[in-house]
């Protein structure tokens, strides 16, 4: 008996300990960031006296209790359980309870991500003797981004319209529309109304700027990627209103050509266009072909790929531009909306709300749009001095929430001193994921999914149905994390003909929640119905356009470090030195991988592809001789001399050939590469794919490269076989996925990596 009653004891014990020890495990430390003043909480003894308050019956304080901050934070830090935290959540007193992170060291970091920091070798010198035309909607020359204190390059004096030149802008052209059935809301000038010039100008050559932020987001330091050069600016871009009322930017292509032949004029080291049309046949794209020109000057063109999120949908798909996909960085924004008496918080990552998080939980108010009768009954009061609100309630000390097809609906809440707006939208918000909505008030957007959860919410409870606005927040990704696509992004195969065997985009770059600057009198959300009157030097935007500025950043590095090489070698080793890229995405996504500075500098072996080869191409292709003259400005080309080949191809840094479906297929891909950094060196082939099942074989021949001095090329072959069974598109396309060729010296120190992509797909029809 007395045994029995041991191991009762024991067993009683060992229950309580365990269960100690689980409520231990579920504690978690988050920082309390407590309202100042209006009630008794304000110091460490009554940081421990609301915590006593909010414990479970089995905890104390002593236990509980972390930190109380006295200088660098309003609050306290505790361990706590999730019933703890929601008990401190609902206190009036409290402003914030948010997990204690893991931190890194960071910056405003688009740049930094991709591995040019601001201790990156550089040769200011030669920076300064760049410059980049940005064609675009002009700039805001007033911008502390845009000053310098080296003199312009020789040869750019008096170059400026409307403005007077300085040390970093030395070129500004503007393009006005004579004839267009539009409104036109600005007069000739190369003044940015609409900050989209102003953002891209500045992620290319913005200077140096420290302490900035967005609304407290982001802080850190902001810049260009070659602080030094200098922009030349083509406005081609402008504001106007619709037909039907919407206000607009249009870009005619005139304008455009107009402002490339001008850079070409100049001479200017690069061009970033941030422009285009998704999938344009090359017969009718008068923008690509100037940009051949360009290059046949010695100009390289980087351009945005579009921002439709679709395949066959690729904008600027010459095999001459380089073109720039959008990539997410190791950084994005979230924003909760607290739900009082929920556990869970909704949390939305397409929203940025800059108003502080709010101070407490507000009542929910549904807003309605007014009936017929309502409108009729509201203008007769107003005839008589009175106001009615349209669901005759007003919103003052509340949270609103209110359908974003009715967006006008919030004037009435600003107007009424609404709390804030949850604005809520009827299906996934993907393809407008190139700006994130915002709002002059505190605000949140929620999806056709997370406004579900919002009504079910507010049908269940009669009663406190009230909610909390949370401040956006900037979260690091989780450790292990590799840069992914944007989902705007527009992706390949191009439907032309004569560029189903180029693999577009080319390479991808930061392109999601990019801050730079922005001109001081557009306002931050210039497209919202509401009056929003807020003003920054700085804004956040996506979209390829964001992500093409990066790639002619880094470019222009290349250039600053290496004069000599030429547009097609700078763009081969962007791309040979990129980061691979493996997610859910492919190739047609992101092309060759993700920009990285690592290496750019030395890429070892390049793929050069001259302005004759580009011809030769076209004419293989079977383009007709006279538009090719055309185009080309030469009346020497005669592409009736060159035997017709289907399969012709280029020398490119990527490997693409499209095959007939279901079908065994051998492709032949004949490159050249040139030795650009070491006289003396070796190079052997390897090939990486993840799935051996879409090939038979792949052999690279000769398998190593030995070469005795810069400069010289060598040339290869590598022959792919296989069937082209469906395993692509739901099983009605194919395509081999994650293959590379990598050209590695023996001694490990330079890669030269290259995509091998080998498709049949069941697009849209070809352009011919």
């Amino acid at each position: 008996m007395a045994i029995a009653f041991r191991t009762f004891l024991l067993q009683l014990l060992l229950f309580f300990f365990a269960s100690s020890a689980e409520a231990n495990d579920s504690r978690k430390t988050y920082l309390v960031q407590m309202k100042v003043g209006g009630h008794r909480y304000g110091s460490s003894p009554g940081h421990q006296e609301l915590l006593s308050e909010v414990l479970d019956d089995d905890s104390n304080v002593a236990d509980a209790f972390i930190y109380s901050y006295e200088e660098s934070f309003t609050g306290f830090a505790a361990a706590l359980t999730p019933k703890e935290r929601q008990k401190l959540k609902r206190r009036r007193e409290v402003l914030e309870v948010s997990l204690s992170r893991n931190l890194k060291l960071q910056t405003t970091r688009s740049w930094d991500f991709m591995n040019l920091t601001l201790k990156a070798e550089r040769n200011p010198e030669n920076e300064s003797d760049l410059v980049v035309a940005v064609i675009d909607s002009g700039i805001w020359p007033y911008s502390e981004f845009f000053s310098s204190d080296s003199p312009p390059p020789p040869g750019w004096e008096n170059k400026c319209e409307n403005i007077t030149c300085n040390n970093k802008i030395v070129g500004a052209r503007s393009y006005y529309p004579k004839k267009e059935k539009y409104k036109w809301v600005e007069e000739k000038s190369v003044i940015d109304v609409t900050g989209h010039g102003t953002h891209v100008a500045s992620i290319v050559a913005g200077r140096k700027i420290d302490k900035a932020s967005y609304f407290g987001l982001a802080e850190g330091t902001m810049r260009g990627g070659v602080p030094n050069a200098k922009i030349s600016v083509y406005k081609t871009c402008w504001k106007v209103i619709r037909e039907d009322g919407t206000e607009d930017s249009v870009c005619p292509e005139h304008g455009v050509v107009k402002a490339i032949d001008d850079a070409i004029k100049d001479k200017v080291s690069i061009i970033s266009y941030s422009q285009g049309l998704n999938s344009n046949p090359l017969q009718e794209d008068h923008i690509s072909w100037a940009f051949l020109r360009a290059l046949n000057n010695g100009i390289l063109t980087s351009a945005a790929a579009g921002n439709s999120g679709k395949y066959y949908a690729v904008a600027n798909g010459a095999p001459w531009v380089m073109t720039v996909a959008a990539s997410l960085k190791d950084r994005f924004f979230k924003t909760k909306l607290d739900l009082e008496g929920e556990d869970e918080p909704i949390t939305v990552y397409d929203t940025i709300n800059t108003f502080e998080t709010q101070d407490s939980f507000y009542p929910l108010l549904q807003e309605k749009s007014h009936t017929e009768s309502t409108r009729k009954r509201a203008l007769t009061a107003e005839s008589k001095g009175y106001q009615i609100s349209s669901n005759h309630e007003n919103d003052e000390e509340r949270d609103v929430f209110l359908p974003y097809s009715n967006i006008e609906l919030l004037d009435k809440a600003i107007k009424e001193r609404a709390k804030g707006a949850i604005v809520m939208g009827n299906g996934p918000y993907d393809l407008n994921e190139t700006r994130k909505l915002q709002f002059p008030i505190a605000s949140i957007f929620l999806d056709k999914e997370k406004k579900r959860k919002l009504r079910e919410y507010y049908t269940k409870r009669q009663s406190k149905r009230s909610a909390k606005i949370h401040k956006t927040m900037e979260c690091p990704r989780e450790d292990g994390w590799v840069p992914t696509v944007a989902k705007f992004s527009s992706k390949g195969p191009h439907s032309d003909n004569f560029l189903t065997n180029i693999l577009k985009p080319d390479i991808a770059a930061p392109g999601l929640d990019i801050i730079a600057g922005w001109p001081e009198n557009v306002k931050l959300s210039s497209d919202r119905p509401t009056n929003d009157y807020r003003h920054l030097r700085f804004n956040m935007m996506s979209g390829t356009s964001m992500a093409c500025p990066h790639a002619t950043g880094l470019a222009l590095y290349l250039m600053s470090i290496n004069h000599s090489l030429s547009p097609s070698a700078i763009k081969s080793a962007l791309m040979t030195t990129s980061t691979e890229m493996t997610d859910e995405g492919n190739e047609f996504a992101y092309g060759s991988g993700h920009l990285n500075a690592t290496k750019v500098l030395d890429p070892g072996l390049v793929y050069e592809t001259h302005y004759q080869d580009y011809i030769d191409y076209m004419c293989k292709k079977g383009y007709d001789t006279e538009k090719l003259r055309s185009h080309a400005g030469s009346d020497e080309i005669d592409c009736s001399k060159t035997e017709k080949d289907p399969k012709a191809d280029l020398n490119y840094p990527t490997m693409t050939a499209q095959v007939p479906l279901d079908s065994p297929f051998k492709e032949i891909f004949r490159r050249t590469v040139t030795n650009v950094y070491d006289g003396d060196s070796t190079y052997r082939a390897e090939i990486k794919n993840r799935d051996e099942k879409d090939f038979d074989n792949i052999i690279v021949d000769p398998p190593e490269l030995k070469f005795s001095e810069v400069g010289e090329t060598k040339t290869f072959t590598v022959t792919v076989t296989g069937t082209s069974k469906p395993n692509w598109m739901s099983g009605k396309a194919f395509m081999t996925r994650n293959t590379w060729l990598t050209w590695t010296e023996i001694d490990g120190s330079r890669k030269v990596r290259s995509p091998i992509v080998i498709y049949s797909v069941k697009g849209p029809k070809a352009c011919a």
